[in-house]
């Protein structure tokens, strides 16, 4: 623990966050949006409308779109991140950043060592170029010496296992080719900092056995890897911590196998149809991974659910975290809030809310079918609480505090 409190801090991101201005610009030339936008103004048909369209009197209307908010976290060199979340809860865009392909709109993202990134099939290779002067570009950009390039040439093209094809233009290569170029020079040219997207999925299973196999050895060499993966046996095997995404925020930090349970479990989140209750900080990240894993582990038949809204007689009322049995779920979960109280609600309370108002909701929870309610303070101390006093509790071996920092 000591000796990874020691290691320097690579990365440091404070803050971050990524708007998009949505309906704006198409793929259209900007010759051609300059014709439709005055098309439209005037009231013509638009030029550029595809076959049987209409759109001569409308105008797209354009919204900001958050793909990441608020994101913090430290890195220190060696750590293993596996990066876990839905397709489209930002994890890409964060890569992005961090490989400074894009800009944030705000925050800080500090990244010290040189970066090798892998985010999509193609990324970093000139379509024109062979792969052989790809792998030279790349090794200039990382700032290698033509000699140092030479030394781990033979190595790439044994990798990649296409030697054949290096004097041939990437354009005329298939995705799985790209793939296995692009992965074995981000792990020959020695970098710093290793950051990978879902990409190992295009190539062949024997390739994506060979490319965990060389991460392993990677791995004990001290370089920093980010891996973005949904595969939750690969981050559990590979990766020593894990971060998970949800809409653009960062709900969990922690042990990776803690976190690949969150991951597993927030799959079966409720749909309510409406945007789930954001995460502010770090604290409370660690607090729902905490209890969700708790519940997780102690409770068998059941799934665990996160910002579970639950329709009472005093209005709609949010479970941070909660359990509910299989046989119990189809019963409450018909509409876009559940009809009752899942059997154990979990509530963060931070100590500033109103006392009689926190207690007054869990009795509407109870009135709506809880049978526990569970008061987490930020310490991670849990309040149990039951409908009878003389109920058993559902969760027996309850430790007497949550392992949050």
């Amino acid at each position: 623990m000591n000796s990874e409190q020691s290691a320097p801090c690579v990365i440091k991101v404070d803050g971050l966050g990524k708007k998009y201005r949505l309906g704006v610009i198409s793929r259209k030339m900007l010759v051609d949006q300059i014709e439709s936008f005055v098309a439209r103004k005037l009231g013509r048909e638009d030029p550029h409308s595809r076959v049987f369209e209409r759109n001569k009197d409308s105008m797209p209307t354009p919204y900001d779109f958050w793909a990441l908010s608020k994101v913090s976290f430290e890195i220190r060199a060696g750590d293993v991140i596996g990066i876990m979340g839905r397709n489209g809860s930002g994890k890409s865009t964060l890569l992005k950043i961090l490989s400074r392909i894009t800009a944030p709109t705000e925050g800080t993202a500090k990244i010290k060592g040189r970066v090798a990134s892998l985010l999509e099939v193609g990324t970093g290779f000139h379509p024109e170029l062979t792969g052989r002067e790809n792998v030279y570009l790349n090794g200039s950009i990382l700032g290698l010496k033509q000699s140092e390039i030479e030394e781990r040439y033979p190595q790439i093209v044994d990798f990649s296992e296409i030697s054949d094809f290096m004097d041939t233009p990437v354009k005329r290569y298939s995705s799985g080719m790209r793939v296995r170029l692009a992965f074995s020079v981000a792990a020959y040219l020695d970098p710093e900092i290793l950051i990978l997207d879902e990409v190992l999925a295009v190539g062949d299973a024997a390739f994506q056995e060979k490319c965990l196999e060389k991460m392993e050895e990677t791995k004990k060499t001290g370089v920093t890897i980010l891996f973005v993966s949904h595969s939750a046996e690969s981050v559990r095997k590979l990766c020593t911590r894990g971060f998970v995404l949800q809409q653009g925020r960062l709900v969990y930090d922690g042990k990776v196998k803690d976190a690949v349970d969150f991951y597993t479990q927030s799959l079966h989140l409720h749909d309510t149809g409406e945007a789930l209750h954001v995460l502010t900080n770090t604290k409370r990240s660690q607090l729902l991974g905490a209890i969700s894993s708790l519940l997780s582990h102690s409770m068998e038949g059941g799934r665990v659910l996160v910002d579970v809204p639950v329709q009472t007689d005093d209005g709609i009322q949010v479970v941070d975290v909660a359990w509910v049995s299989d046989e119990r779920c189809p019963s409450i979960t018909g509409r876009q809030t559940y009809t009752a109280a899942p059997e154990i609600c979990a509530l963060l309370h931070d100590g500033s809310a109103d006392r009689k108002a926190f207690l007054r909701k869990q009795w509407l929870l109870f009135k709506t079918g809880a049978a526990e309610n569970w008061e987490c303070a930020p310490d991670g101390t849990i309040n149990v609480r039951t409908y009878a006093q003389t109920a058993k509790r559902l969760v027996r071996s309850m430790p007497a505090r949550l392992p949050v920092v």
